[in-house]
């Protein structure tokens, strides 16, 4: 399953335009590889434990180096684990900042 463009366009902009580990700004339109800006649509929940394509479910990553989140938070570390990522996991989930 993939995620609609209404729910990553709302994921961006609740993102404030932010990777959710990271903070790295993330552009628009930029889902390749060595785009500057570029970032991944990641479910929370794993679809095979019941995840959804709605946006409660959906984080945006960024998919370049050096962080690489996609890779290291969203299909690595406890994800791999628990397959989900907590808010506690996304310091900028939420505008830049899990508190605002």
């Amino acid at each position: 399953m993939a995620f609609p463009l209404e729910v990553q366009r709302e994921a961006f902009l609740r993102q404030d335009r932010r990777c959710a580990y990271c903070g790295k700004e993330l552009i628009w339109g930029s889902t390749q590889l060595k785009d500057r800006g570029a970032w991944h649509p990641n479910h929370r929940k794993a679809i095979v434990h019941s995840g959804t394509d709605l946006l409660c479910n959906c984080v945006l990553l960024c998919i370049n180096r050096p962080q690489e989140c996609h890779l290291k938070i969203g299909h690595g570390g406890d994800y791999k684990k628990n397959l989900i990522l907590h808010d506690n996991d996304l310091p900028y989930l939420y505008h830049g900042d899990k508190y605002s």
